[in-house]
């Protein structure tokens, strides 16, 4: 079901030309930054459904070393993940969107059994995923939170070098995309 609103979302959006606005440019205080999964859904009766779940900021800066929570920004009930990926890869189109390859592979390994469907019987159980070292500084790492009490947010150290740039993903909902300027 979640594809079929996921495609409808792209699918609105691109016919109208649209997409979902990130904010840009927020720079870390202390050399921590926030990153919240937001939603602002919009509804026209008979013409659209549109999906604004989305980062805010949608680039954040951070020094290395600093500490990035990902957190909750208003009343949501899906899990989110902040996953590393490649930035030629992040999809852009409706197919790639619904079909995210990239997803997939970075970050279906939180997951009990990463060859299965999500859902109750097949939990979030890995909440931090270090493809190397510890902390977000390479494809691959992924962090997951829900909205159940325990996994509401989750802070987790920048170890990328100085001048790096980390693209990443919300391997649920693939149109929310964002960066981490590392300074």
């Amino acid at each position: 079901m979640r594809k079929w609103y996921v495609l409808l979302a792209a699918l609105v959006c691109a016919a109208a030309g649209t997409s979902v606005a990130l904010a840009s440019g927020h720079t870390a205080k202390g050399g921590n930054a926030v990153v919240k999964a937001l939603s602002a859904d919009k509804v026209a009766i008979n013409k659209y459904y549109q999906d604004g779940m989305h980062f805010t900021p949608g680039t954040v800066t951070v020094q290395s070393g600093g500490t990035l929570t990902f957190e909750y920004g208003n009343k949501q009930m899906d899990a989110h993940t902040l996953t590393i990926v490649p930035q030629a890869h992040l999809p852009k189109t409706p197919d790639q969107v619904n079909n995210c390859a990239v997803c997939q592979k970075y970050a279906t390994p939180h997951l009990k059994n990463p060859k299965a469907e999500p859902g109750p019987s097949n939990p979030i159980i890995h909440w931090v995923l270090n493809k190397g070292a510890a902390g977000l500084d390479e494809v691959g790492d992924s962090v997951a939170i829900q909205p159940d009490p325990k996994h509401k947010s989750i802070s987790v150290k920048v170890s990328a070098a100085a001048g790096t740039t980390l693209y990443f993903v919300c391997a649920v909902h693939p149109w929310m995309q964002g960066k981490i300027v590392v300074k």
